[in-house]
């Protein structure tokens, strides 16, 4: 809830100046006045009053006619205010008379900062260094609690001090914000209680509620701004960083979402203050940095701001009346949240968007966390009393508790419910559901002359309603281009009105994906039964390889190499029957991961080299070792199957954008050719090379192991466009064994084709399908050593209607004949001498 202008910044900047041992501020005789706004000329006074006065607190702005205010003023402004209101008719009552009254009345209900914790209770409010000492009391009596602590996180250098409360590493996580406005004591007090209740509760639903979701908790986000309230001010809002002669910024106006916009304030003076720039503060660094790097690895799919007051609960956005995408399942959820508050004790709340229900705002936590980090489920939380509280921000404490147990029914009503609508899906599924692609159409184009490519450029420039697969490079080039229903009728026009010929090649992709959805095995598949006629999600692979090497455990393991963005593991499986006698080949699979015959792909692989008795394969899977790494990329197939078909990066967020080409990523010409800087490019090579944890963790195993295991061969499987391809992608340049590469290409090709008669293409990556740089198989070659560096991109051809959603009825056959071309390689390098020493 808003407050305290200029009034609360001057009275307390002597106070903050002088230091701890000042006296604290005084509110005796400052009253409480509740307006109702009925004219414009109302407003423009009240405008005015507020800018050119610090005696009048300001509980909010004045906007509009019909609108109801609250004003604190001080003793000497009495009279003052008393013929205001009767010289422009403002109809007004006093709420209270003695503000002080109520700060002496609530200070016998603090207790002393050297009690223990096990005598923490919710019948008083409770010292930022109490609190502090309570969760960590709590984390050495309950091992599923990690403590989290921020550290030097404050303009004081003081700590954010939190907890994580995880049972289940896969489940969905809830962040609980609290005390992001110092004076707002019942948040942090309620925050404690619903942390309290969710380790000892007896109730059923809270043990669920604890079981079910993972909980990370931040009582005090402003620690400065807390423990001055109990020192000297008990009515200050924000942290104490100085700006000049005043003091402090309204964090929840210092966030990167329409910063210093509508409802914020460039006065340092002012409660609302925006701060010197977006996440200019100690505090929300350390938030933004926190929340960046574990939204994704935590699955935080749910966000509460919990303040006071004005018995509210609402939703992005503050700044702008742009309803939000899951609009009508925030109205549902929140609505289900104010019913469980009401029947608990009676207590009526409101529901809304925040700009409908209290007014605009800008630069605040819950719009930043909806918009840049996706996180679909994102409330504000405004506690006891109502609008025209007499106690503002000075509850009782006898009202915690009931305050809290509110809160808590809210919880339990508003989790259960988004599990229904399925908002909480972990991979970070859109919160109004799947991506979806319905009369998007696929489209080959073909580029004549130079005026077409420069037009074709500007378009994947300027219009993301347009995907690109490739780049406009040269006249002669086809390109395909997949464009969004809303932009059909502008797309053909762009083809006539610039003589561009062009065909469309599939008019509705939604239901290429509707198709191959009723070929995708669920997600807890029996490994035993996994085949080749579905394709399979990532745990299921998973849990197939590790059977692999529980049925076969003489010369088949399973081997983790690191963990993705998201925590995930990236596995894979050795196949050795003559271990430290062979040499060895990597397959490197689901690195971008819509290709889902990738991973199909891989596996057939695998169990061909293990299972089978025709000699040639049987020969191949004893006379070399195999490490297959199916799933190189788990976060972003995973996403595949939950929140968008046609995905390829991995999941790491970058700004408004999310994920990494991690084959751009590698070290070799990183950030040239064919690559982009732009985090919301398809083809993102990231902040720097191996920035990402998964293309780190490739290059890894291959550094060390290219020596001990002798790794000689490293072939990635990609789609679509039928070619083989070895280095380089950036240069035309030709690597020193290129005609020997040439040959195996040529040789493959042949004995792939010889199966189905499925054409392909074949020669360095450069000359055979387009530029570009940090790609796995380059930096394989060199500076990685392995001399035999290949890259496949399966079916179907260039111009496929299917693209990367290939029927699962083809994942045999491409299997089958992949095997034949993976032969003719390893027999090809091995009379060339690459397998000799």
């Amino acid at each position: 809830m808003e407050s305290s202008g200029r009034l609360l910044a001057c009275w307390t900047l002597l106070a903050l100046l002088a230091g701890a041992g000042a006296d604290p501020a005084r509110y005796d005789h400052f009253r409480l006045y509740r307006v109702l706004i009925e004219t414009q000329a109302q407003v423009t006074m009240l405008q005015q009053l507020e800018k050119q006065s610090d005696s009048y607190a300001f509980m909010g702005h004045a906007r509009q006619p019909n609108q109801n205010l609250t004003i604190m003023v001080a003793p000497h402004k009495i009279a003052e205010i008393t013929e205001l209101l009767q010289r422009y008719e403002l109809q007004g009552s006093i709420l209270l008379y003695n503000m002080q009254e109520l700060i002496d009345r609530e200070m016998e209900t603090i207790k002393p900062k050297t009690m223990r914790p096990e005598e923490f209770s919710w019948e008083f409010y409770h010292h930022l260094d109490t609190i502090n000492v309570w969760l960590r009391w709590q984390v050495s009596r309950h091992p599923e609690l990690e403590l989290l602590e921020l550290q030097d996180a404050s303009y004081e250098n003081q700590s954010l001090v939190g907890v994580r409360l995880a049972r289940n590493p896969a489940n969905s996580g809830v962040f609980l914000e609290c005390g992001i406005h110092a004076r707002e004591w019942i948040s942090p007090a309620s925050c404690t209680f619903v942390l309290n209740e969710l380790l000892t509760s007896n109730l059923p639903e809270v043990r669920e509620l604890a079981d079910s979701f993972n909980w990370i908790i931040f009582p005090v986000v402003n620690p400065d701004g807390y423990r001055y309230t109990f020192e000297g001010d008990r009515l200050w809002r924000k942290n104490t960083q100085p700006y000049g002669l005043c003091r402090g910024v309204d964090l929840n106006r210092n966030f990167d979402s329409d910063w210093n916009g509508p409802g914020a304030s460039d006065d340092p003076c002012r409660y609302d203050f925006a701060g010197g720039s977006a996440v200019s503060e100690p505090e929300t660094r350390a938030l933004v940095k926190f929340l960046e790097e574990h939204v994704a690895k935590w699955h935080i799919r749910t966000y509460f701001s919990i303040h006071s007051f004005s018995q509210l609960v609402m939703f992005p956005y503050g700044y702008k009346v742009d309803r939000v995408p899951n609009y009508d399942d925030l109205v549902t959820i929140g609505r289900k949240g104010v019913e469980a508050i009401e029947s608990t004790h009676g207590v009526r709340y409101v529901s809304g968007a925040m700009i409908e229900t209290i007014y605009p705002s800008s630069g605040d936590s819950v719009d930043w966390v909806y918009s840049a980090l996706g996180v679909p489920v994102a409330y504000t939380f405004e506690l006891r009393g109502p609008p025209d509280s007499t106690n503002m921000f000075v509850l009782p404490a006898v009202e915690i508790i009931p305050t809290a147990e509110e809160l808590l029914a809210a919880f339990l009503e508003v989790l259960a419910l988004i599990v229904i609508v399925s908002l909480l899906v972990i991979g970070d599924a859109a919160a109004d559901g799947a991506a979806r692609y319905d009369n998007y159409r696929l489209y080959r184009v073909e580029l004549e002359t130079d005026a077409h490519v420069q037009l074709f450029q500007q378009l994947e420039t300027k219009s993301d309603s347009c995907t690109f697969y490739g780049h406009a490079r040269q006249p002669g080039q086809q390109l395909t281009i997949m464009v969004s229903a809303s932009k059909v009728a502008d797309f053909e026009d762009l083809l006539t009105l610039h003589a561009v010929s062009g065909r469309v090649l599939e008019r509705n992709v939604q239901q290429l994906i509707d198709r191959e959805a009723a070929t995708v095995a669920p997600v807890d598949a029996d490994p035993k039964q996994m085949d080749w006629d579905h394709y399979y999600q990532l745990e299921t692979i998973y849990a197939w390889m590790d059977m692999l090497a529980e049925r076969y455990p003489d010369f088949v393991s399973t081997l983790e190499i690191g963990k993705s963005y998201e925590g995930r593991p990236i596995k894979g499986v050795k196949l050795s029957r003559r271990p430290g006698e062979n040499k060895a080949i990597v397959v490197e699979g689901g690195i971008h991961a819509r290709e889902w015959i990738s991973p199909a792909t891989a596996t057939f692989l695998l169990h061909e080299l293990i299972t089978s008795e025709e000699p040639a394969v049987r020969e191949l899977g004893t006379l070399y070792d195999w490490f297959v790494f199916p799933v190189v990329n788990p976060d972003g197939y995973r996403f595949t199957f939950t929140g968008d078909r046609l995905w390829r990066k991995n999941r790491k967020p970058y700004g408004l954008c999310r994920g990494v080409d991690l084959n751009r990523n590698f070290d070799s010409n990183w950030g040239g050719v064919g690559s982009s800087d732009d985090p919301c490019s398809y083809d993102f090579s990231g902040s720097g090379a191996f920035s990402e944890p998964e293309s780190v963790a490739i290059a890894d195993f291959v550094r060390q192991n290219v020596g001990p295991a002798r790794i000689r061969s490293y072939i990635a499987l990609h789609s679509y466009s039928q070619l083989l391809m070895f280095p380089y992608g950036h240069t035309p340049d030709r690597v020193q064994n290129y005609d020997h590469l040439k040959s195996i290409t040529e040789k493959a090709i042949a004995a792939l084709t010889a199966v189905y008669g499925t054409p392909f293409q074949g020669g360095s990556k450069y000359e055979t399908i387009y530029p570009s740089s940090g790609g796995s198989i380059d930096w394989a070659y060199r500076p990685g050593g392995v001399p035999v560096s290949l890259t496949f991109e399966l079916r179907g051809p260039a111009d496929s209607t299917d693209m990367f959603i290939l029927p699962a009825e083809q994942i045999r056959p491409v299997g089958q004949e992949t095997l034949a071309a993976f032969i003719a390689i390893v027999q090809e390098a091995a009379s060339l001498g690459y397998y000799d020493s």
